[in-house]
């Protein structure tokens, strides 16, 4: 008899919700231990007491057998607890089936769900973001889409600490939206970082729609939100510049962060003026500064620094689990 986990599921369940006739019943001394001195006394016809099985097909366990059937030469167990490899995987597959077709008729709920909701299958990037308002107002022709501005503003966060030369900043933040066109990125990144031509295109790509735009022109219009990100995200100061001060829009107010240089003591100072309640977060090769409050207002940080050094300033509103906004502080050399 095979018993292996692959018999097919309905031959195994007809084996197991249906008796065997005395013709198939099998033989051999697992199903019939050899007698022993008791069965001896019953004239050689003691059979152990055969084992008792679910019923598969309802709750109701099914009834010991008789002490009339445990004498019967007939009578036979369908399995012995030697077949539990064959059964369990039946069973468990029975299991599975029934749950599946529980969840299919009556799906589970969240809690705060009263009934069946249609969720998209994914979110926009950003989209509740509470930093996307400063986007809108960024110096940019050609009317970004708010989803493209939102991937933007991440990419330039996480490239702007890595890499320090502008084109391949520019290529960098923007390659996720242009993955195929990597000659065209670095064309037009070497164009956008020269500041004539963003004065010089600002006005022709105005009357621009992004969506009907050229791959071209929406890889520029894209490297120039890029950089006005990179710039709004940048505080550089140093012994001719001592203090820098960037402001962005939030949706809970405006946030305004200085940063000031004191080079006698090559010492750095951060100060930031938030909407809400918040933290900072000042991050250095050698130090971490930290400092938080739980109304609107002024946070000060500082850190010893040289000429040359990057720091990382993370800006945190609120309760929520908003990434934090990422600024570069530069300290730079002369």
């Amino acid at each position: 008899m095979n018993r292996d986990s692959d018999i097919p599921e309905d031959l195994l369940l007809k084996l197991l919700l249906e008796p065997l006739s005395a013709d198939d019943s099998p033989s051999g001394t697992r199903f019939f231990p050899a007698a022993d001195a008791d069965s001896a006394e019953l004239g050689g016809t003691g059979m152990p007491t055969p084992p008792v099985y679910p019923d598969f097909e309802t709750s109701t366990p099914a009834p010991a057998a008789s002490e009339d059937d445990a004498l019967d030469p007939n009578y036979t167990p369908v399995f012995d607890s030697g077949d539990l490899s064959t059964v369990q995987p039946h069973f468990e597959a029975l299991l599975k089936r029934r749950l599946r077709q529980e969840i299919a008729h009556r799906p589970p709920l969240f809690p705060w769900e009263k009934g069946l909701q249609d969720y998209p299958d994914a979110l926009r990037p950003g989209a509740a973001s509470i930093w996307l308002d400063h986007l809108k107002n960024l110096s940019v022709p050609g009317d970004v889409p708010e989803d493209v501005l939102a991937d933007l503003l991440n990419q330039c966060q996480q490239v702007a600490q890595d890499i320090r030369q502008t084109g391949r900043r520019l290529v960098a933040a923007v390659e996720g939206l242009f993955p195929d066109q990597p000659q065209t990125l670095e064309y037009i990144a070497g164009l956008v970082a020269r500041p004539a031509y963003r004065s010089a295109q600002t006005e022709s790509l105005a009357e621009v729609d992004y969506p009907k735009a050229s791959i071209q022109q929406q890889v520029a219009l894209a490297m120039l939100a890029a950089q006005g990100i990179f710039e709004a995200l940048s505080l550089t100061v140093g012994p001719t510049t001592l203090t820098q001060t960037q402001t962005w829009l939030t949706a809970s107010g405006v946030l305004t962060v200085q940063a000031t240089y004191a080079a006698a003591e090559n010492q750095l100072e951060v100060k930031a003026v938030l909407p809400t309640d918040g933290s900072l977060t000042l991050i250095s090769l050698d130090e971490t500064a930290g400092s938080e409050r739980s109304t609107p207002g002024e946070l000060v940080l500082r850190l010893t620094t040289h000429p040359g050094a990057v720091h990382r300033l993370d800006v945190s509103l609120g309760q929520t689990k908003v990434a934090p906004l990422s600024f570069q502080v530069m300290i730079a050399e002369r």
